[in-house]
């Protein structure tokens, strides 16, 4: 099966909506954050702060090219991993299909606003609100896939076990 790419803004529910595919579908989960952090031993916080925020999103560019020889893997994506660069949209879209987790921003910023996230800590909630109103529309046209997920990350999850299994998403 080709890999499913879950995106969204921060708090949407990427990662726990993936850890419920994952294990139902038995799938590799790769959180794309995580195996930055992993593999730099630092924070994303300590990433941007040490590199920068070009370093980053180069790191995530080639965790995406790594990506393009797996197959059968959930990947939650960072928030800005599929927006900032047309190629890491393009490859995520090579390598399977891209889901948009659409969350009202009241349940992100619930979810973020105590948070040590780069982009939380730098900005005020207006600033935030503007950045997911200008992403959301970017999301809406790179996935293939969008899924409302304004109840919970599990009713999502089966949402999008259903359309797999119904081969929308292979």
């Amino acid at each position: 099966m080709k890999n499913i790419y879950l995106c969204g803004f921060m708090g949407c529910g990427k990662t726990s909506v993936a850890k419920i595919i994952s294990k139902k579908l038995k799938l590799k989960l790769i959180d794309t954050d995580i195996e930055i952090q992993r593999a730099k031993n630092m924070n994303i916080f300590e990433i941007f702060q040490k590199h920068g925020e070009l370093y980053f999103r180069n790191l995530e560019t080639e965790l995406l090219k790594d990506l393009q020889s797996s197959s059968d893997c959930v990947v939650s994506t960072g928030g800005g991993m599929l927006l900032g660069r047309p190629e890491n949209a393009n490859l995520a879209l090579a390598g399977g299909n891209v889901v948009f987790l659409k969350t009202p921003f009241e349940i992100c910023w619930e979810r973020i606003k105590n948070s040590q996230r780069p982009l939380v800590v730098q900005k005020s909630m207006g600033d935030i609100k503007r950045l997911f109103d200008e992403r959301e529309k970017k999301y809406q046209r790179i996935a293939n896939v969008c899924l409302i997920n304004d109840k919970s990350s599990s009713f999502c999850a089966k949402e999008l076990i259903r359309l797999v299994k119904s081969k929308n998403i292979m």
